[in-house]
């Protein structure tokens, strides 16, 4: 621990570089680290436990924030982190090389390791990337597809997967066709047939989110892979929500390639993202960003991760992040957050003009829920919701023609009560 008058000189250091008060400096790098409150609390009283937790983010007390699905919120042990870094870094306390975008260095190592067992993936399966856009480009652009060759995707993909393939079937005349996801889906066998109706001879990748950006409906990955690989079709699975709202076996899912943004609900920094690729196709792909050593398949996934010097802060942040969702247990978390993500979809489900539009039943959701006006009970537009939700400070993702409500540990009982105030009054 270093002295309170290291910390302070740390604090108007990171003030001048980050161009932030010196107060929020101090309050970041100064204030003594807020303990957990006892793992004892989360049985006897949960209440209570969630409420002592919620001290570990800056969150504002007049925001609510509800779409931690577009972007998370990181913890203060992720933001010292990552902070206390671009400061020892500053102070070239790092060594010369390697450094982040060439050699893989310490740091980097240790979190590679720790998102591979995390993952249940092999290291070298692994490449760092800032973002799931850019692992999806990374894929995209790195196979080789000829005029002709069809890829399947899903009509609820987020256009950091969907544009990529629309640029390639622009350039290269590949053909895309499409899945029309149920809303909500029935069974999984329901989602699986459509996907089995959809292949064709000239398939020769199939493109899904494991959760869907639109509508937050977990995805049968695992099938959907198993179906495509009894066809010899490749799997893209973009993983953009998934890593650290549920628990994740890559392996065991069985896709070829999947892409994620730890920034969401992992809390990670922003500009923080991963890569997996199968090791049986780490030589499929050609690199997006070519310098020194794009050609050296040595180098397995990390070839990928070659672009040139880059932020390793954030990298350490990610790091953080991942520690701190260990410490209170993927299981934990995932139960909390599907929890309440359950009890806002109890109380939507009471307005008969409104239709839950991501599941049907606990294994189709996580921490995200879709609600879409009911087309059977007249025209109706969500804008007032939205209004009203705007007028209380509650950051929701959406429009008039569906509301998306996030639900995540730092969550509390008052905003959600809140958000309901702000439903009552846009619907009435």
């Amino acid at each position: 621990m270093l002295p309170r008058r290291d910390f302070i000189q740390r604090a108007a250091f990171a003030a001048a570089l980050l161009g932030i008060p010196f107060q929020r400096a101090e309050q970041i790098l100064c204030t003594q680290s807020v303990p957990f409150p006892s793992r004892d609390l989360l049985s006897s009283d949960p209440l209570r436990y969630w409420t002592g937790l919620r001290a570990q983010w800056l969150l504002a007390p007049d925001r609510i924030n509800l779409n931690c699905g577009s972007v998370g919120c990181s913890p203060l042990p992720v933001l010292r982190a990552m902070i206390d870094h671009i400061l020892s870094a500053e102070e070239y306390r790092e060594p010369a090389y390697p450094w982040f975008g060439y050699e893989e260095n310490d740091r980097l190592h240790a979190l590679r390791d720790s998102l591979a067992a995390y993952l249940h993936v092999n290291r070298d399966e692994l490449a760092l990337v800032r973002n799931a856009t850019e692992a999806n480009n990374v894929v995209v652009n790195g196979l080789d597809l000829k005029p002709g060759d069809e890829v399947l995707l899903t009509d609820q993909e987020h256009p950091g997967g969907r544009c990529p393939w629309e640029q390639k079937a622009a350039r290269f005349g590949v053909k895309l066709n499409t899945v029309v996801l149920p809303k909500p889906p029935a069974s999984t066998e329901e989602i699986v047939e459509r996907f089995q109706n959809a292949l064709t001879p000239k398939t020769r990748v199939v493109f899904f989110s494991h959760i869907t950006t639109v509508t937050g409906v977990i995805l049968p990955a695992k099938e959907i892979c198993g179906l495509a690989r009894s066809r010899g079709v490749l799997t893209q699975v973009d993983g953009a929500h998934a890593i650290g709202q549920i628990p994740l076996d890559l392996h065991d899912i069985d896709c070829d390639f999947y892409a994620s943004s730890p920034h969401k609900w992992l809390m990670a920094p922003k500009g923080t993202g991963t890569l997996y690729i199968r090791d049986e196709r780490l030589k499929d792909l050609w690199v997006n960003i070519a310098t020194a050593n794009w050609n050296n398949y040595d180098m397995k996934a990390y070839r990928f991760s070659w672009f040139g010097t880059s932020n390793l802060s954030v990298m350490v942040g990610l790091k953080a992040a991942l520690d701190f969702h260990q410490q209170l247990g993927p299981d934990v978390v995932y139960a909390r957050i599907h929890e309440l993500a359950s009890q806002v979809r109890e109380r939507v489900a009471r307005y008969p003009q409104l239709s839950i539009t991501n599941a049907s039943a606990d294994r189709f959701y996580g921490g995200l829920v879709t609600f879409e006006p009911n087309q059977g009970k007249g025209k109706l537009d969500l804008k007032p919701v939205m209004d009203q939700c705007a007028s209380r400070n509650i950051r929701v993702a959406g429009g008039p023609d569906h509301i998306r409500i996030a639900t995540h540990i730092f969550t509390q009982p008052v905003e959600l009560d809140t958000f309901y105030t702000a439903l009552d009054a846009g619907l009435a």
